[in-house]
């Protein structure tokens, strides 16, 4: 099936905003990308520009999401599936695709708070049910986003993964003092 005008403009937005940030992606690029008329923007979002970024930003985070959740039964598989699916993606961008969420989080602060939180809450849970003491999860949690996050920036600026394996490899160290 063939997606349609909302959910093309979503998907460029995504795309878009992965490489160029919020700012430095403009509507006729997104319109260009996503092969739609310029009215489709305000059909499917009133708000203009500032909604489409709010509802790409919330799908970005779905997607990430579901990854999450669908290694929610080991936290140390669960990073390791993360830093694997970031490596693959910035080695196929050359180092242009960054994070969306991160991408979006200064101009559209909302949306991107709802998504840290809902993989924080993800995270959390996953950590508790390997076993983690429900004081020290979401903690955790926060922690792991951000260091994740902080690794694919600093991938991005210097055109290497090594700050995803360095990541990987500490997150990893930290897991097995707080799970055993």
């Amino acid at each position: 099936m063939t997606a349609g005008p909302r959910e093309r403009l979503i998907e460029s937005a995504i795309t878009l905003i992965r490489e160029h940030g919020v700012h430095g992606t403009g509507l006729t690029e997104l319109l260009t990308h996503s092969k739609t008329a310029r009215g489709s923007i305000y059909q499917h979002f009133p708000g203009g520009k500032t909604e489409l970024i709010e509802h790409a930003t919330l799908s970005a985070g779905e997607q990430m999401s579901a990854l999450i959740e669908a290694r929610a039964d080991s936290p140390s598989a669960l990073i390791a599936t993360l830093v694997r699916w970031w490596k693959r993606t910035l080695d196929a961008s050359d180092y242009r695709f960054g994070c969306p969420v991160v991408a979006a989080a200064l101009a559209e602060q909302t949306a991107a708070a709802t998504v840290f939180e809902e993989w924080q809450r993800r995270l959390t849970a996953a950590l508790t049910g390997a076993g983690m003491d429900e004081a020290s999860a979401p903690s955790m949690a926060t922690f792991i986003v951000s260091a994740i996050e902080g690794a694919i920036i600093q991938s991005r600026s210097t055109k290497s993964t090594r700050p995803l394996d360095d990541a990987d490899a500490h997150l990893h160290k930290l897991l097995e003092v707080y799970l055993g």
